[in-house]
């Protein structure tokens, strides 16, 4: 597949510009190399997450903390503070429910792994401000299976990876790393170049998508299903 690059695309042309004077330098990932890696995108919510989703398209953690209905100094807390469990909240008259950020718990001292200039609030909001798809159908079982044997129930969102370049255009970045996951090592692990988009990303397989500041757009969606611990499987498209 090829994205095309040409005066009706102006999200190519933009694209182009930065391969023109950035690939020989850095070798970074082209669109079509994208989509030869990322066979999958998919993202996997609690019970509940397609109907919300359908309504109000991919909305991030800070949107959600900030429409909530909350408290000033509870809203502060969410939005720089991690989150241990799950935090459940009352957006628009509905229910949501925060995906806790338990791996971030794993060292005493989180600050431990965070590069020189970045503290955790500071990468608090950077995980807060995108939403999260998995390029790898193997990962995303893994972590499904986890949250299914936890809650009973999972939604899981699948998405055309060509689609998602054409819908989130410059907002997509790519992580080598998971960013929620805490190596065993000494030294920062997390720094604020985490994130990168397309055409700054390396020429390899990344290890999540994110999509800054979400997505209205749910053009990309071609499946969402309901999977059960009991391994049955409701499509809900």
């Amino acid at each position: 597949m090829e994205i095309p690059i040409g005066p009706d695309n102006d999200w190519g042309i933009s694209l182009g510009r930065n391969f023109a004077g950035t690939c020989a330098i850095l070798q970074a990932m082209t669109p079509e190399q994208f989509l030869s890696r990322c066979k999958v995108v998919c993202h996997v919510g609690p019970v509940g997450a397609w109907d919300q989703i359908a309504r109000h398209g991919f909305r991030t953690a800070e949107q959600l903390i900030l429409e909530a209905d909350l408290n000033e100094g509870e809203r502060q807390g969410l939005l720089s503070t991690p989150r241990r469990e799950s935090v459940r909240l009352r957006v628009q008259g509905e229910d949501v429910i925060l995906r806790d950020q338990g791996p971030l718990f794993a060292r005493k001292d989180l600050r431990s792994i965070l590069d020189n200039g970045l503290d955790v609030g500071d990468w608090i909001r950077l995980l807060n401000q995108r939403v999260y798809f998995f390029t790898d159908q193997t990962t995303m079982q893994k972590f499904m299976d986890k949250y299914v044997q936890i809650d009973g129930a999972q939604d899981v969102i699948w998405l055309s990876p060509l689609k998602v370049l054409e819908a989130a255009g410059l907002g997509l970045e790519l992580t080598s790393q998971n960013t929620g996951a805490i190596i065993r090592r000494s030294g920062p692990q997390k720094t604020a170049d985490t994130f990168a988009p397309l055409w700054r990303f390396p020429d390899r397989k990344p290890a999540e998508a994110t999509i800054l500041g979400g997505l209205d757009d749910l053009s990309p969606v071609f499946r969402a299903e309901r999977c059960f611990r009991d391994g049955r499987r409701q499509l809900l498209i």
